[in-house]
């Protein structure tokens, strides 16, 4: 073919939450094939929009395209099956190609049960840029030699041949690119901060986390790659320039992985954007140890860092491989209140090993230092991570089912599978609402709402004046540990 139409969709998530995300994942592919390819793609967002089923059927009725690209997280499994099966009955020579999260763990498994194509296994820079070289050509060519994928032979469900795994992109500032934020609804995004206040933008600027934890599926790798200073500054001022943005979150797997990059971050952050607030991901065992980098950090416009806590039990914490103490997990809330900075902590129940003892050690933490446990999430074997396999292993995910299992995974504050042996479903579900009211009890005695807001306030000072708060944001910081956790 000698014009490629290209189709790149993002599908909805946590429908019950207002769209706060973007797509970087899809929207750093549609900068790359444009920029390499000279192809411009049609962005679908039936994330931003919440376009309704029917309305995205007359959206994709109503567009030329030959190819697809679509992706996400784990729990748009079901919406990516039952969108392919409608894509193909509209085009049936349409080329779908699958990646990230909901893909890349199980591509056999969504190959066998959906009408997708092809699957990127990995990073999609090049790979994308490789396939769609090849299908522009001759759209049932051989892809036996093009790495870091699987795919139907001769569009056979039976028949998935996987090739090499494509090794992790190593200069991402210059093998990777910014999203193509001029092609995704940036103004619906901006108007729901997913930390901050005001026009909130989030932004990941390196991929890998050092760590090992149990229950996270982690396919960049464990030696973290990072774009360099330069680039987030760059990053910045183009979106200060193009969209006016006033708060940064950076939603890095472990953006406080290394304490000279964050050092440079600080300075050169202050030296051109000296208003820009910003929020983080950090570890309590990075700042137990190091006070003074969150110090320069707060100097530097941070007013939050978000931290995986995740139990209040020195044995749950070891059995997930955590890498946590839980005297660092004190130390970091002391820390945070010290520097008047929230503290927004995740916690997990229902590991395997769970049981009234870690669970009373969970919630005794949370009540001797004055923490709410309202961002409890549900253990959640989502493929790729290990307590998936673990799962598979025991029988509480049937192997011969697995299709079915995926499909029906959601958000984790949504019970899936009881990964315990000591609790049934009914009490663990139940045993998560006790703890979170306890622990909401006891932190309502600790601190006022008059105080919240005042803390509020002095963390935000003028934004907030520009920006007020609505119930439904609160709502949302609150599920999520965010800046109502002082």
């Amino acid at each position: 073919m000698s014009i490629m139409d290209v189709l790149i969709i993002n599908p909805p998530i946590r429908l019950g939450d207002k769209p706060r995300n973007i797509p970087h994942g899809l929207g750093i592919l549609a900068n790359i094939i444009r920029d390499k390819l000279g192809i411009c793609p049609t962005f679908l967002d039936i994330n931003a929009h919440r376009y309704t089923e029917k309305e995205t059927e007359k959206i994709i009725e109503n567009t030329d395209f030959d190819v697809v690209l679509i992706g996400g997280i784990a729990s748009v499994y079901g919406i990516i099956t039952k969108l392919s099966e409608f894509i193909k009955s509209v085009n049936p020579d349409v080329k779908i190609i699958a990646g990230g999260y909901v893909a890349m763990p199980l591509p056999e498994v969504l190959l066998k049960n959906s009408e997708v194509d092809i699957i990127c296994t990995g990073e999609g820079e090049i790979t994308t840029v490789e396939l769609l070289s090849r299908l522009k050509k001759d759209p049932n060519a051989q892809l036996d030699d093009i790495v870091g994928i699987c795919y139907k032979k001769n569009n056979d469900k039976n028949k998935v041949v996987c090739t090499q795994h494509r090794p992790l992109i190593q200069n991402l500032d210059e093998q990777s690119a910014l999203p193509a934020y001029d092609l995704i609804p940036m103004e619906i995004y901006l108007s729901n901060p997913t930390v901050g206040i005001g026009r909130d933008i989030d932004f990941i600027s390196s991929r890998g986390c050092p760590y090992h934890c149990t229950f996270c599926y982690q396919p960049w790798g464990h030696k973290p790659r990072f774009h360099s200073v330069d680039f987030i500054i760059n990053a910045i001022r183009l979106l200060k320039e193009n969209y006016d943005i006033d708060f940064l979150s950076l939603q890095d797997d472990e953006f406080m992985a290394d304490k000279a990059r964050v050092r440079e971050f600080c300075e050169k952050k202050n030296r051109y954007f000296p208003d820009l607030l910003w929020s983080c991901t950090g570890r309590v065992n990075i700042v137990a140890r190091d006070e003074k980098i969150v110090k320069l950090m707060r100097n530097s416009g941070c007013v939050l860092i978000s931290y995986g806590f995740e139990s209040g039990s020195q044995r749950m914490l070891n059995s997930m491989r955590k890498g946590i103490m839980i005297d660092q997990m004190r130390k970091t809330v002391e820390i945070s209140r010290k520097y008047k900075m929230p503290i927004p902590a995740s916690f997990i129940i229902g590991m395997p090993g769970e049981d009234d003892k870690s669970c009373k050690e969970t919630l005794d933490f949370c009540i001797r230092n004055n923490l709410p446990l309202d961002s409890l999430m549900f253990a959640t074997p989502y493929p790729g991570a290990e307590i998936f396999n673990f799962a598979l292993r025991t029988g509480k995910v049937d192997e011969n089912h697995i299709h079915e299992f995926v499909m029906k995974l959601g958000d984790a504050r949504d019970f899936t599978t009881n990964l315990t042996d000591y609790f049934s479903d009914e009490e663990l579900v139940n045993k998560r609402e006790e703890m979170m009211e306890k622990a909401r009890e006891n932190y309502e005695s600790f601190i006022t709402q008059e105080e919240i807001n005042a803390k509020t306030r002095n963390l935000f000072g003028s934004l907030l004046k520009k920006y007020p708060l609505d119930e439904k944001d609160l709502e949302h910081r609150a599920k999520h540990g965010g800046i109502s956790t002082f």
